[in-house]
């Protein structure tokens, strides 16, 4: 098992000295899980584009397995029992023009992943070798004979590493999108376009979402504009929790993370937009407007009153401590117009969305809630594959996770892996057999 990035050790360790914090938060082993929100969506409608292939019963009982060896035991509470609230939630939601999605979430916390992960790793290791600081270059068709693949890395120091292998499978995550769409015209692999989303975090007060997360634990709240595929949600709710810069391939994004304990006294979301077919960006289109935004901002993360992007004015003074009663995660965020730095129809289907979510949570619209951008989800091509996850027309090339654009989250990855890995392993049982 190679892994690009650090082992889990030293990640704890460069984070705990500010070292670089942006990347070590999304790469390395454990992925950017390692340091998120730790909420774990038990539902296939959430994040996952192949769980519809398989019966239901399988589907939950694979989630089911998944939960239990993520948690290791642990008695982490499972937030979403109460079906009343969450009808209720429904019906004012639809009454709104919004769709609310109710499922089971199993908080973590950010401050127990290290552990839960930690302890997943050495059942790792009991079966499987890992290297980690290995970069992974190149997989192509194998040049010795016996094999099918090989695949071409550097360990640390740039010493090249060649392995050839009947099976891979590649797990490159969020961040490693960029590299398996790269990997994938190399190879010709069948997949499509890459449709992001793209906004901000939406920060306020502690209270600022409770009517949403007295019914769930991380609210998916859906408006579908007039537009066709055109939508806005919110996205990773983290209730008592920070908003923290996250870098992805180079670029500066934000993300959120909670502890256990929701020890702070506020709240963020990210609230993510797709234009549709009348105004679509491709995912180069927005890593250019990205990188334009961090050039502005100094690399930093852009901040904006939630009262000047509705204005259309910039913030421009350093973040203030806020008179809605919270302290603004990023104190030394670059202050900016994000309304100015987003495409138009994007900016007014932000706007328009958060005036309707006010109606379900009038905190929302409070002037001195902060915005923080830019936030991009769904960078990667959607790539083809079985009902084993295998690339078709390329036997023994396996195409798992985040990375290709086939889940959003860690269960439904996870549940990709599970497939894959039950493949291989077929494959093992059949020629033992002959």
């Amino acid at each position: 098992m190679l892994d690009q990035g650090a082992d889990i050790d030293q990640r704890v360790r460069l984070r705990a000295a500010g070292t670089d914090e942006k990347h070590t938060i999304t790469s390395g082993f454990g992925g950017a899980g390692l340091f998120s929100d730790g909420k774990l969506c038990l539902s296939h409608r959430i994040g996952s584009t192949i769980a519809h292939r398989f019966p239901p019963h399988e589907v939950e009982d694979r989630q089911h397995a998944i939960d239990e060896l993520l948690r290791g035991g642990e008695d982490a509470p499972l937030h979403g029992a109460d079906q009343a609230a969450a009808r209720q939630l429904t019906e004012r939601a639809q009454d709104l023009g919004l769709d609310y999605l109710h499922y089971p979430v199993r908080h973590i916390g950010s401050d127990q992943l290290v552990q839960m992960t930690a302890a997943l790793r050495h059942r790792v290791e009991s079966a499987a070798r890992i290297q980690c600081g290995v970069l992974c270059v190149d997989v192509r068709p194998a040049s010795v004979d016996g094999y099918r693949w090989e695949v071409h890395a550097e360990a640390p120091g740039g010493k090249p590493v060649r392995l050839y292998t009947q099976n891979v499978v590649l797990a490159p995550g969020k961040i490693g999108a960029p590299w398996l769409r790269t990997l994938g015209a190399r190879l010709n692999l069948a997949r499509a376009a890459a449709q992001p989303k793209l906004g901000f975090r939406l920060e306020g007060p502690r209270s600022m979402l409770d009517p949403l997360l007295a019914v769930a634990t991380d609210p998916k709240v859906i408006w579908k504009a007039a537009a066709p595929r055109s939508e806005v949600r919110t996205h990773c709710v983290c209730y008592g929790g920070d908003v923290v810069p996250a870098a992805y391939q180079k670029l500066t994004l934000v993300g959120g993370h909670s502890t256990s304990d929701h020890e702070h006294d506020r709240t963020n979301t990210a609230v993510l937009a797709t234009a549709g077919t009348d105004f679509s960006m491709s995912a180069g289109q927005v890593r250019n407007l990205v990188q334009d935004i961090n050039r502005r901002s100094g690399d930093r993360v852009t901040a904006q009153r939630l009262g000047d992007f509705l204005a259309g004015t910039p913030t421009t003074r350093p973040v203030p401590a806020a008179a809605s009663g919270f302290t603004p995660s990023i104190p030394d965020a670059a202050p900016g117009d994000l309304s100015a730095l987003f495409p138009e129809p994007i900016v007014t289907l932000l706007r328009d969305y958060l005036k309707r979510l006010a109606k379900l949570c009038p905190q929302v619209l409070h002037q001195d809630n902060m915005l923080y951008g830019p936030a991009v989800e769904r960078w990667a091509d959607r790539f083809e594959v079985t009902d084993t996850m295998q690339s078709p027309g390329r036997p023994g090339l396996y195409l798992v996770g985040d990375g290709p654009g086939l889940t959003g989250g860690i269960i439904g990855a996870a549940e990709s892996g599970w497939l894959a890995g039950d493949a291989i392993a077929a494959t093992f049982t059949t020629a033992a057999a002959s």
